[in-house]
């Protein structure tokens, strides 16, 4: 019986080697990344606000405006899942508007959360 027991425990002690114990090297890409780049998200640009009455918004119909509280050259938002990632300027391109990205949010600060730089690295890989 004895003998079984340490054939049994050096079958567990050569399964379980340090190298298959110890955590995969961390690479500059997420193993993950390929398989969200298929990913589709909403994205929305803000480019200002305002506040109407019920009976102001109930007024509205073709031909409309809404005074929005900013200029047409104030930066936009860009937001994603209800985060703003990024700041840019409204620009036309080809009859329809688009919007040229100035700065990405966090890029300029040391304190970015986990895995944020991450994704920053992926965008600029992305940008090649």
């Amino acid at each position: 019986m004895s003998e079984s027991n340490e054939s049994l425990e050096q079958t567990e002690n050569t399964e379980q080697s340090p190298e298959a114990m110890s955590p995969e090297p961390a690479s500059s890409v997420s193993h993950a990344a390929p398989l969200l780049l298929g990913v589709k998200l909403p994205i929305r640009i803000l480019l200002g606000r305002t506040q109407l009455c019920l009976r102001d918004v109930a007024q509205l119909g073709n031909g409309s405006v809404v005074e929005l509280d900013c200029s047409p050259n104030d930066p936009v938002e860009v937001i994603v899942n209800d985060k703003i990632i990024a700041h840019g300027e409204v620009v036309v391109v080809g009859g329809n508007y688009g919007v040229r990205i100035t700065r990405i949010e966090g890029a300029a600060t040391n304190a970015e959360p986990e895995g944020q730089s991450e994704l920053l690295n992926l965008s600029e890989g992305l940008k090649a």
